[in-house]
């Protein structure tokens, strides 16, 4: 509603600011006056945040101009109006270079401002909607990509979401096959640079012989073998992300070198002269210590308070262990189709086996072994005897699809496979997850499905639904 609408006016003439203020008061409007840039900034960092901002261009200190490219700057998105007394064409040229929303000559009449006004706010309320929708797309990206919704997993999306509209060079710091890669991509494709492209360089797979070529690009005949030109990965990923993973394992000259190209935004191929400039953002991974690396003298300083500017951890997988059951839900998804299997869920007891493991491959082990489960399976639920390297047994060599080639197994022989009536009851489904999930945050807000709703993240229409579907007793 327009009477819960705030406007911040910033003029140095308190009989303009007063003027306005009647007006917009008249009209429902809050009104905040500020006499000075300084002011305004006092009132925008204390909150809350206004809906609309009238600024005068000229101003006791800070030019409003330059105010406005400095909040603009700084990332503030509250539609801004310019009042001036003159309509000098540079000043308004700059001004809507800034991000002006509107543009007023003073004295402008009640019914102009107030429309001025009204449309700047409504503006602000599309791009909040905006704002939650993106975030609301992002957090589904979020788990469609990196599965999991402990402790752990909410921590870093937090971190994600920090960072996710800024182009900060990000270093994400975890174990072999924690996810670093997924966690690069998700903050490419829904970042500032999700328009461009993603190029990845692993730093280990590349002789020192060839990764600066690699790196910065080559032109013909630099070196024997360089039969054409080619575009280094920096000059690929111009206007979007190159991601670096392995960091740590990069040579000191290969470092040096970097440096100085991230420090001038500008590169030259190997064997060539031409200055090449690219604008990239930068996120790089690595499972080493990089302080430590820093410390003996295998990795440079100066390199690395260029590249590790927003560190970032991605837990091992021993640490949310409260995620497995998703992830196997989802790992049996992906692999069954294509094992021409027909692996519905598991077991109780399979779980619990898997919970004991400590999983030092983490995400990447834990997929393996559920993709060797599903091709050995010998029905349609997973039991523990379906996991005999996780119980530190090795592998039967068998093939599961001629039984009679199979040598007596190294573990006790698994129980015949239930019927599915009986394996109905032992089944782990992602509606069990669903039903446990909600059921736990209605109990936590004792019945209120709103508040619920907003716990879960998700609309409480689509709550409403899913409690019915799942057959929940709830109040409210």
């Amino acid at each position: 509603m327009e009477s819960a609408r705030r406007v911040l006016v910033i003029d140095d003439e308190p009989f303009a600011r007063q003027v306005v203020r009647r007006f917009l008061e008249n009209a429902g409007w809050d009104v905040i006056e500020a006499a000075s840039s300084a002011e305004a900034w006092r009132h925008l960092s204390q909150g809350p945040e206004p809906d609309a901002i009238l600024l005068d261009v000229l101003l006791d200190g800070e030019n409003g101009l330059d105010f406005l490219e400095r909040y603009r700057s700084d990332g503030g998105l509250v539609p801004v109006i310019v009042m001036t007394a003159t309509e000098e064409v540079a000043t308004v040229v700059r001004a809507m270079r800034n991000g002006a929303y509107d543009f007023l000559v003073k004295p402008a009449d009640r019914e102009r401002i107030l429309t001025a006004v009204h449309n700047a706010a409504e503006k602000r309320e599309l791009l909040k909607e905006n704002q939650s929708l993106r975030k609301r797309v992002r957090e589904e990206g979020f788990s469609r990509t990196l599965v999991g919704e402990g402790r752990a997993m909410s921590t870093l999306r937090e971190e994600m979401e920090r960072v996710i509209d800024s182009d900060i060079s990000v270093c994400l710091l975890g174990e072999t096959g924690t996810g670093k890669e997924l966690v690069a991509r998700w903050l490419h494709e829904h970042g500032p640079a999700a328009k461009g492209p993603f190029v990845d360089l692993n730093c280990a797979a590349i002789p020192e012989s060839l990764i600066e070529s690699e790196l910065f690009g080559h032109e013909k005949g630099a070196f024997t073998g360089a039969v054409g030109r080619q575009r280094g990965k920096l000059e690929q990923a111009d206007n979007g992300t190159l991601f670096l993973d392995e960091l740590g394992e990069m040579a000191l000259p290969t470092q040096s070198r970097l440096l100085r190209v991230l420090q001038e935004r500008t590169l030259v191929r190997i064997g060539g002269s031409e200055q090449i400039p690219f604008r990239v953002r930068l996120i790089s991974a690595t499972k080493k210590d990089l302080q430590e690396a820093v410390g003996d003298g295998t990795f440079r300083e100066d390199l690395y308070f260029r590249v590790v500017v927003y560190p970032i951890r991605v837990p091992p997988l021993r640490e949310r262990k409260e995620d497995l059951p998703l992830l196997v839900h989802h790992f049996i998804r992906k692999h069954r189709t294509g094992s021409g299997a027909s692996v519905e869920g598991f077991t109780p007891e399979a779980l619990a086996q898997l919970e004991r493991h400590d999983w030092p491959g983490n995400v990447r082990e834990l997929e393996n072994t559920i993709h060797r489960a599903i091709v050995a399976a010998r029905g349609p639920i997973l039991t523990a005897q379906d996991f005999p390297l996780v119980a530190g047994v090795d592998f039967p060599a068998f093939s599961p699809r001629h039984p009679q080639l199979r040598p007596e197994p190294a573990y006790a022989p698994a129980p015949q496979a239930p019927q599915r009536v009986e394996a109905a009851t032992a089944l782990v489904t992602l509606e069990d997850h669903e039903r446990a999930a909600i059921s736990r945050a209605l109990v936590e807000v004792n019945g209120n499905v709103k508040a619920a709703a907003d716990r879960l993240q998700v609309a409480r229409s689509t709550l409403y639904r899913r409690i019915k579907a799942l057959r929940i007793q709830a109040a409210g």
